[in-house]
């Protein structure tokens, strides 16, 4: 591992959008290189994934399958520069901030990956590990892909990936089996399940701007319907429940809330509450919506996942 070498950031990203743009300007503020892959041919790896890929999400298999796609254009990438043996993946509705790299580094340790998620409470796992800020060596994607390729290859990991679809069927919960799925099973099984976003030496990885939730359930206080912002001498802070600051070093703006990036990235805290706040009261209708026609589509003898394949 390269340890004296820059770590670097990269977006698997085929479209210039306005959140591109921001994460670029943010890396280029705290003074990270940003390595932006813009291309679409993912190689042989990719086209067999495709053929034995199984849909069990309701989201739409185009937009699954450009998930998968971006561990195989990064493999593509790595194979061309092996000076990359380490380096951190991001979405694009990411900001950056100063000292993330260096915090990264000492977070992840030793490890061959690491992702963010929020523990389990109660009964339900989810079962999925983001890789919106994610730790990476060039080794631990190459066994990422290898385990990616093998689950929907075979009778036995596709019957596991389909139990937890089922789960999420019976909760009428949004979801189901992502690429997220896929790295929260091999991070476990690898040992690389140490989570990014742990708070550490006084430093945090957001895991969803969208409420108080990071590893733990309501770890930070909430504004509006994000979580509550304070800049100290040009850095960004979340506040714990005890009045106590933390410095974030990367904020994730999930889904609609990538509006307020800009308005994070100059400073505008009020008006991200406000933005958010009406954010959050859309999601939970949406919500509320698709668990009411889960409920209306559940046939008599049982639940099924709304959007899967069935049983090959």
């Amino acid at each position: 591992m390269t340890m004296n070498n820059t770590l670097a950031f990269i977006v698997v990203e085929d479209r210039q959008n306005k959140s591109l743009l921001m994460c670029r300007e943010s890396a280029a503020r705290a003074q990270e290189p940003l390595i932006v892959l813009a291309g679409t041919d993912a190689g042989p790896g990719y086209e067999r994934l495709c053929r034995t890929y199984v849909h069990l999400s309701s989201n739409p298999p185009e937009f699954e399958k450009i998930c998968f796609r971006r561990y195989f254009l990064l493999s593509e990438y790595l194979r061309a520069h092996p000076e990359h043996r380490e380096f951190v993946l991001i979405d694009s509705d990411v900001l950056l901030f100063r000292g993330v790299g260096a915090h990264i580094r000492r977070v992840a340790g030793k490890a061959d990956f690491s992702g963010s998620y929020m523990r389990p409470t109660g009964s339900w796992d989810p079962c999925q590990i983001s890789p919106h800020v994610s730790y990476w060596t060039a080794a631990g994607l190459q066994q990422f892909v290898a385990f990616l390729l093998n689950t929907y290859a075979t009778p036995t990991g596709r019957r596991r990936l389909r139990a937890i679809a089922a789960r999420f069927a019976a909760r009428g919960v949004r979801g189901g089996v992502s690429d997220m799925t896929l790295l929260h099973l091999w991070a476990h099984a690898s040992g690389n399940a140490a989570p990014i976003n742990r708070v550490f030496g006084g430093r945090v990885i957001d895991h969803n701007i969208n409420g108080g939730h990071n590893l733990l359930a309501n770890e930070f206080q909430g504004r509006g319907g994000a979580k509550r912002l304070v800049f100290v001498d040009g850095q960004p802070c979340l506040v714990t429940p005890a009045g106590e600051l933390v410095n974030v070093l990367a904020l994730h703006f999930q889904g609609s809330a990538k509006i307020a990036m800009a308005h994070v990235l100059h400073g505008r805290v009020r008006t991200v509450a406000l933005l958010t706040a009406a954010l959050r009261l859309g999601r939970r209708a949406k919500n509320w919506a698709f668990g009411m026609r889960q409920l209306a589509q559940r046939p008599a003898g049982g639940a099924r996942f709304a959007g899967a394949a069935g049983p090959k």
